[in-house]
């Protein structure tokens, strides 16, 4: 009966501990942006993004500012915004940091598409490697 006792004491103290390091870890997840076999992969945990082919972009552009609206479905934390959100081009797909102020904008045939990386410095190379493929 003890052991027992004390196994639902270290589930009442565990689980929450758990949690909580869960949700510190989430909250500190910056966009990762991978350029691989002519890819855009992004990655952010819980979340689904699709993978962007380089060569179905079109129209690519290197802004300074977007308004960014509600989230449609996705992902909004304080330092990563992954998934569908109304913007100022309408509805895009955004994987940024919305504390770099430095955007690459792009659409695809099916998508329009926002993502910015971990500095403005780093969207700009970003933009310029994608841009020269």
């Amino acid at each position: 009966m003890k052991k027992r006792y004390y196994f639902i004491i270290i589930l009442v103290i565990l689980i929450p501990i758990l949690i909580v390091t869960s949700l510190i870890k989430d909250s500190n997840q910056k966009p990762a942006i991978k350029i691989k076999d002519n890819e855009i992969i992004t990655s952010v945990s819980n979340c689904s993004e699709p993978t962007i082919k380089i060569d179905k972009i079109r129209n690519i552009k290197l802004l300074d500012n977007v308004e960014i609206g509600n989230k449609q479905v996705g992902y909004k934390e304080d330092k990563c915004y992954a998934g569908y959100f109304d913007t100022q081009f309408g509805t895009c797909f955004i994987y940024i940091n919305p504390n770099i102020h430095s955007y690459i904008y792009f659409e695809t045939k099916d998508d329009k598409c926002l993502i910015n990386y971990e500095s403005e410095e780093k969207t700009k190379e970003l933009y310029e490697t994608i841009k020269n493929i």
